[in-house]
């Protein structure tokens, strides 16, 4: 009897050892799998993830994404304002761009880009367009897609536009006379809220002008209320769910076979063996972007 209890003293006191060490090992891979992830973060800095990605500039890129990296439902219909306009300026063209989006006229997208991010300027706006995939998949104003681009230079903006095949009546005259009035709009004060409005609400004028609402029971696909999603995943959230998965797979590895004949962990706080016992409205095209111009 003496010896059976020495015996379930001596098995007990290993498996408490065994048990000590597994849980030691893990915590070491989780601290090693932390330290990796923050490190290829910093390492991963925008200037860094540029080149070496060697993103083209907009523009110069090619099918299907044509370079961009962008989230397809956006929460304005302004991209790229951040450093350059006010939210209250974007909310503005986002009422106005509502409209002509819900009487089925056009699905209109800004893009502003500093200049050293462009090459070749009026692909930019009609790759945009394509990448967005703006304008309506069916119906009478199949492809009604319109893209802005807004190239920030030094003392100046330059404006250019790509329009989809479904709205010939546009005509380059038009559009050019809006880019036109933007530029024009923005130099006094050198202020991207009065060239946004001055373009959301010129375009607006000019494209009513040329076609009259239609009524749908169906709402046009550009104007749905699902949640904005996170946007395309940085550097350090598509690291640190690699770092997530190696976890998962090394502790698979270690303690997997020994689950089957139960680890006791006492003093851990996990229970013991012996003792028994868890983006906003979203902006976003609905067609294939088709384009047939741009300026």
């Amino acid at each position: 009897m003496d010896s059976w209890s020495h015996f379930r003293k001596g098995k007990l006191s290993v498996d408490r050892n065994f048990s000590k060490r597994v849980i030691t090992l893990m915590v070491m891979c989780l601290t090693a799998i932390v330290v990796l992830t923050i490190s290829l973060a910093t390492h991963f800095t925008p200037a860094n993830a540029k080149a070496v990605l060697a993103v083209p500039l907009c523009g110069d890129g090619s099918a299907p994404d044509y370079g961009f990296s962008y989230d397809l439902q956006q929460s304005h219909w302004t991209v790229g304002w951040q450093d350059y306009a006010s939210r209250q300026g974007v909310t503005e063209v986002d009422t106005v761009f509502d409209r002509l989006n819900a009487d089925s006229i056009a699905q209109t997208m800004i893009l502003i880009l500093p200049q050293e991010q462009v090459g070749n300027r009026v692909n930019c706006a009609v790759h945009f367009l394509r990448y967005m995939k703006l304008g309506l998949s069916t119906g009478e104003r199949k492809d009604n897609g319109v893209v802005f681009l807004i190239v920030v230079e030094p003392t100046t903006i330059d404006v250019h536009y790509g329009v989809g095949l479904g709205l010939p009546d546009l005509t380059a005259s038009d559009l050019t006379a809006l880019n036109r009035a933007a530029e024009d709009a923005y130099q006094p004060d050198h202020s991207m809220d009065q060239a946004l409005l001055a373009l959301a609400q010129g375009f607006d004028t000019v494209a009513r002008s040329k076609y009259a609402p239609l009524t749908s029971l169906t709402p046009p696909p550009g104007r749905n209320n699902q949640p904005q999603s996170s946007g395309p995943q940085d550097t350090f959230t598509i690291v640190a769910q690699m770092c997530f998965g190696v976890l998962v797979l090394l502790l698979l590895i270690i303690g997997g076979p020994f689950l089957g004949r139960g680890i006791p962990f006492d003093s851990y706080g996990f229970g013991s063996g012996s003792r028994g016992g868890r983006f906003g409205g979203g902006r976003r095209g609905g067609g294939s972007g088709r384009s047939g111009r741009g300026n």
